[in-house]
Order: structure tokens, then C-alpha cells, then sequence
């Protein structure tokens, strides 16, 4: 459901040159070849974005100023409606058919934009020119008018419905809440390790580090746990937001003080540097606004990162909790989001971030109406591609049988981790937190398990990581959904089946070279493996014309060839094959 209502004065704009430019482009690319042509398609459609983002942030304000619309949000989205096993399978009690079993043909597993083509990611942008070095660009044609929805306080209209006059206050309140952090204290995560394993393992010593102080020039950013330095830049925002039409007030206020351009030349450095992704490099800006004021109400602050994510091209929103004034960020993902609240706008879902003390349950969410052409800006890429943070060692050690893991995690990943925004399956395979810890772990599989057959070497392997980690359900050791990345395995003392699986078939291809797929059943994530010429007898399945057998690191004594015998005839579906495809 959907009501509109009106603000202030509202804005005529029209659609603009982008859409045109861009089919004058894909005819121009279906006539060339299909290499540089392409290329030279996506840094024409970059172009134009950045031509029409210049554009439209010149009126944002008056956007702002416009036409608000009030939506219902929707509950959030499930990974699996199947529980997960609270015992850990054992082959044992299960008894598996060891005879060939057929599986049905596997379903393909579609990850959010995966091969689609897109705007460039904030971390490929600071790969080269840092954001706030603009170029003099040319405004698209904005003449014209769009078609705005009426509303029904725009006067002079029929008289307002009584439910809307009950459901849709005129003057919505933001309520100021002084000294309440955007981002609120570092999360308290479990133990790293059990008790009696803390008090036999030593520590290792850290040196300490003088903390960071701030100086004329340097601002200190209090980011989850850590204290980083960043140039100093002198601005103002608000104490507090009275009302919705104080946010189009402070944009202006934020924009006369070219806060924008300041701020993201201070920011990026850092931001590319730890390597953060757009989500990440989203709650940074938030630390940095909590840590340069942190007396101001949460309204102002999400206002101002609102305006710096705008101005990076995103197409985030600023929205409000028609119910209590509690103020919100909307984002639109590349990924499909679980567990978060979200609400459709235009066909597409924006999912509810930026202020965790909101109160939103039962409240119909506020936001200000873009038109078509002006919401056109980048989606967060929520995969994280090789983070860089500050070290804070913790070392592991993982054995089971002829193979020993050992070496040190990061732990300054783990409180920015830990209450990350759940993906899909196939995600969390594909983003990578430490490149370092990976090829470590990658070598000493290698030296250990090199010399033996390829089978061999893969039941090996499975053994190890069924034995290896001890299991927990999510909601028992968490208590809520909690999906690894890869590294997470090595800091946490328990995991489930899809955080071994993750973990499983990255090594399989990486360091053992055997190809592989990440399997999901109902409840439950598994993986397969294809070697031809071995000598296996089991479950199995066709794929693209090779033969895989489960090889489940999740089913306790189990050999590659084994299945759950619930599973026996339960097609699987693929999150991601290795070598990918």
C-alpha cells in the first residue's frame, strides 16, 4: 500500500538525455564487435551517469522539498524456510545406500548480479580518480514535465479522506535523539575459543600502539574498535530535524558548505585503502559522522550521509517512520538481502539500514519521490573483495588426522562482520576477506595433501573439515542467522553446514584443483565433486555433462559418493560452481 503526501512545493523535471543516449549507444555497440565495443558502451553509459548524477544533485534539494510517498514495509526475506539439523548427521545412525543413486537434474541457483552489467563499484572507483575530483560536466536536457502521483494534501483537492488524515500526519515529527551513536557500541561476540582451550593457549603479545590523537588537521574515526586518522574538514550540521522539511533545509546547508567534495577527498583515501565495499565503506561514513558528532541527534547525522551517498552516485534515500519520526537509510543491493526489513519502490527493494534504535514495527515508512530518471544511481555491492584493516592477531589451529591448519586470523574483521547483512549462499563463496590468510591456507594444504590422489586427497580433506570444526546451529551458538565468509571459520570455535561448505569447496578447487559445486538442499548445504576416472560409487548427478558426487563435509563419517538418504531424491540446487562459471 501506498499514500503520497506534500511537503513543500513541488518540483517539475522531465526524463532526461541518459535513456536516449543510452539505446543511440546499444544500437551503436549491436553493429561493432563485441570486445572494445562493449567496453567502450560501459564508459559511455559511466559517462552519461555522471553527467546526469551532476544534474539531478542540483535539485535534490527540491526533491526533497517535493512530493513524499508512504509505503508499507515488508516483512524480511528468509534464506531457507527449512530448520537446519540440531544434531550434526552422523553416517552412522543414517545408514546411506552405498549403491549408484541418481539424483534429479540440479536448479541453478540465480546470484543477484552476477554477469549483469552495472555501474562501477565504489571500490573499482577509488581504484582510479578518487570521487570528489569532478570535471566540468554537461547537463542533460531536463525540460519538459513528469507526472508526479497527486497527493492528497496538495491544496486545492478534494477533502482529505479521514483515514488518510489519521494515517498521514501533516507535519511528520523527527525526533531529535541527542547523544544516541548512528552506530551504537562495537557488537558483543561470542568467545573466539572454548574456556578450557583459552587457558592452555597463550596469547600471543601485542606490542601496544600509542592510540591515535587529533590534531589541527586530523579527525579520529571510532570504527568498529578501531581509531583511525583522517584529514580534518570544517563543517556544520544540524543538533537535531524537527520535521521532514528540515532534511531538504540541511542538504542545502550541507551543499552551500561544499561539504561533498571535502569530505569524500578526506574519506577515500582510507576507504580504499582498508579495501571496504560499498556497504562498508556506507557504515564507515556513518562512524565518521558519529565520531565528529557525536552530540548531534541521529536525524542530522543519517541526513548528512545521506547527502554524501547521493553525491557518490547511490541510490539511497532518507525516510522516516511515519509512526514515530524515527529517521532511516534506504538502499537498493545488487544482492538479495535476508533478515532486513525492506520495502518495494518502482518494482525494485530497498532495504532498511543506518539507524538500529528505529522504531518501525507497524509503521508505515516515509520517503520523498524521485522521479524515474533521477533514481538511476548504483546499487551497494554487498560482496567484500580482499578487506586491508589494521592487524589484531588471534592464531588457530585446526587438526584432524594427517592435516594440520595453522596461522592467524584478524580479528578487527570479525565486529564489522559480525551482524553483516545475510546474502545468498553463492555471495559469501565469492567475496574474500583476507587474500593473505587464503593463500597461506591454500599452501599448507597443498604440502600436506600434494602427494596423494586426487581422491584420496579429497576424502582426506572432507574428513578433516567434517571432524575438524565442532557444529552449531546459528540460532543455538549466535542466536540468530549468522552465514561465515570463509575466514570467520578460523575464529569462531563451532560453525553449520554451509559455513563448512563455503569453506570445503574453496579448497577443493584452490588447493587441490578438483572442480565443485556449493549444493543446496532444504535446510541443509552440501557440495559435489566431478573426477573422472576415479573409481566412486554413489549418489550422483549430471551437469553440463560431467558427472558430480556429493561429497557432503556436514555428514559425519561420510565419504565423497555418500548422501543424506532424506536427500537421495531431492534435486540440489547449485550457489556456485568452482572454477567458476
Amino acid at each position: 500500500m501506498k499514500k503520497t503526501f506534500l511537503i513543500g512545493a513541488s518540483l517539475l523535471v522531465a526524463g532526461s538525455a541518459l535513456g536516449q543516449t543510452t539505446a543511440e549507444t546499444k544500437k551503436e555497440t549491436a553493429s561493432g564487435g563485441p570486445g572494445s565495443a562493449f567496453e567502450e558502451f560501459r564508459q559511455k553509459i559511466h559517462s552519461d551517469f555522471q553527467d546526469f548524477r551532476h544534474t539531478i544533485l542540483e535539485h535534490y534539494a527540491d526533491f526533497l522539498e517535493g512530493t513524499w510517498h508512504e509505503y508499507e514495509p515488508l516483512e524480511p526475506m528468509k534464506r531457507s524456510e527449512q530448520p537446519k539439523p540440531v544434531k550434526i548427521p552422523d553416517v552412522t545412525l543414517d545408514k546411506p545406500s552405498t549403491k549408484p543413486v541418481r539424483l534429479p537434474k540440479p536448479v541453478l541457483a540465480r546470484i543477484p548480479g552476477q554477469g549483469d552489467t552495472k555501474l562501477p563499484s565504489l571500490q573499482d572507483e577509488l581504484g582510479g580518480k578518487l570521487p570528489g575530483q569532478t570535471t566540468p560536466v554537461t547537463s542533460p536536457d531536463l525540460s519538459g514535465e513528469i507526472t508526479l502521483p497527486p497527493s492528497p494534501f496538495d491544496p486545492p483537492k478534494a477533502e482529505i479522506p479521514p483515514e488518510a488524515r489519521h494515517e498521514v500526519p501533516l507535519s511528520l515529527g523527527v525526533r531529535p535523539q541527542l547523544g544516541v551513536p548512528v552506530l551504537g557500541q562495537v557488537p558483543v561476540i561470542p568467545i573466539p575459543l572454548p574456556e578450557e582451550e583459552t587457558a592452555q593457549t597463550p596469547e600471543p603479545v601485542e606490542t601496544p600502539q600509542p592510540a591515535p590523537e587529533a590534531s589541527a588537521d586530523k579527525d579520529i574515526v571510532k570504527f568498529y574498535g578501531m581509531e583511525l586518522l583522517v584529514p580534518k574538514v570544517d563543517f556544520r550540521i544540524s543538533d537535531s530535524l524537527e520535521k521532514v522539511s528540515d532534511f531538504a533545509r540541511h542538504w542545502k546547508a550541507l551543499e552551500e558548505q561544499d561539504v561533498a567534495t571535502k569530505v569524500i577527498d578526506a574519506l577515500a583515501p582510507e576507504i580504499g585503502k582498508m579495501g571496504l565495499n560499498d556497504y562498508l565503506a556506507y557504515e564507515f561514513i556513518c562512524a565518521y559522522m558519529d565520531s565528529k558528532f557525536p552530540q548531534a541527534g541521529i536525524s542530522p547525522k543519517l541526513s548528512a550521509v545521506h547527502y554524501l551517498l547521493a553525491n557518490l552516485g547511490f541510490n539511497a534515500r532518507i525516510a522516516v517512520a511515519t509512526k514515530t519520526g524515527d529517521p532511516i537509510i534506504l538502499i537498493p543491493a545488487d544482492q538479495k538481502l535476508y533478515g532486513v526489513t525492506y520495502m518495494q519502490i518502482g518494482g525494485e527493494n530497498f532495504y532498511v539500514l543506518g539507524n538500529r534504535f528505529a522504531k518501525i514495527a507497524g509503521s508505515p515508512l516515509a520517503t520523498c519521490d524521485l522521479p524515474k530518471v533521477a533514481s538511476q544511481g548504483k546499487r551497494f555491492d554487498m560482496k567484500v573483495r580482499s578487506l586491508n584493516l589494521p592487524v589484531k592477531e588471534r592464531r588457530f589451529d585446526v587438526k584432524y588426522g594427517n592435516l594440520n591448519l595453522t596461522g592467524t586470523v584478524n580479528e578487527n574483521l570479525m565486529p564489522m562482520l559480525y551482524r553483516y547483512p545475510q546474502m545468498d549462499t553463492g555471495d559469501y563463496a565469492q567475496s574474500v576477506l583476507d587474500e593473505g590468510l587464503r593463500q597461506d591456507l591454500v599452501r599448507q594444504v597443498k604440502e600436506q595433501l600434494g602427494g596423494k590422489g586426487a581422491l584420496a586427497a579429497t576424502d582426506e580433506l572432507l574428513r578433516f573439515v567434517q571432524e575438524g570444526f565442532e557444529y552449531a546451529t546459528d540460532d543455538d551458538f549466535h542466536g540468530f542467522e549468522k552465514p561465515y565468509f570463509l575466514e570467520e571459520n578460523l575464529f569462531y570455535p563451532k560453525n553449520d553446514c554451509e559455513d563448512r561448505a563455503i569453506f570445503y569447496t574453496y579448497l577443493l578447487w584452490n588447493a587441490l584443483g578438483v572442480e565443485n559445486q556449493l549444493l543446496a538442499f532444504p535446510g541443509h548445504e552440501s557440495a559435489s565433486v566431478c573426477l573422472p576416472g576415479e573409481n566412486i560409487s554413489g549418489t550422483s548427478y549430471e551437469h553440463d555433462g560431467k558427472r558430480y558426487y556429493i561429497s557432503d563435509p556436514t555428514y559425519i563419517g561420510s565419504k565423497t559418493g555418500m548422501c543424506m538418504r532424506r536427500y537421495e531424491k531431492t534435486p540440489p540446487t547449485v550457489d556456485m560452481s568452482y572454477p567458476d562459471k
